[in-house]
């Protein structure tokens, strides 16, 4: 199975292309809340609002190229998604841990946590969709009698759903 015949470079193109507004929107949405709520300002809530967005882009960039190494790797004999996979995990890994650490790096506020907490349901909202989309997609290659097609989906689904269920326990944990 081809990366062409499952369109995943023009899906990453789409999901940068709609994920890109979510920064502004996210920091006028704590914004107005710290005004609403009467709290002080933060002078670093947009830098920490734009590193938790890095974060949360570089993590779903990573989780797709672990979904293609290891549809790749299950398909065996080095099939076409296992490089494009490992040049996207280690794209995101190295993304993500700049991130991290630039966020470690900024003096510590009340508001950093709403900022977590924000970006935790929206990481929790792409995991469950595309979660969603993979376990419909093995519905569809299982009930039409393909089940070899099912192979790239089916380790979406495992990636996607394992991290989805992560994101929810840290939040119902809080």
């Amino acid at each position: 199975m081809s990366l062409i015949g499952w369109g995943l470079f023009p899906f990453l193109m789409y999901f940068l292309y709609a994920a890109v507004p979510l920064a502004p929107l996210v920091y006028l949405f704590l914004k107005w809340r710290a005004y609403r709520d009467g709290a002080g300002s933060d002078p670093w809530l947009g830098v920490a609002v734009l590193l938790q967005y890095f974060w949360t882009v570089a993590l779903q960039v990573a989780l797709i190229g672990l979904t293609l190494a290891g549809a790749g790797l299950i398909g065996g004999r080095m099939e076409p998604e296992v490089k494009p996979g490992l040049a996207l995990l280690s794209t995101g890994v190295i993304a993500l841990l700049a991130a991290f650490f630039a966020l470690k790096r900024l003096p510590p506020s009340s508001w950093r946590g709403q900022v977590w907490r924000v970006f935790f349901v929206l990481n929790l909202l792409i995991c469950g969709l595309l979660a969603l989309i993979a376990l419909g997609a093995v519905s569809f290659a299982l009930f039409t009698g393909k089940a070899a097609d099912a192979r790239l989906p089916l380790v979406a689904l495992v990636c996607f759903g394992g991290v989805g269920m992560w994101f929810l326990r840290l939040l119902i944990r809080k």
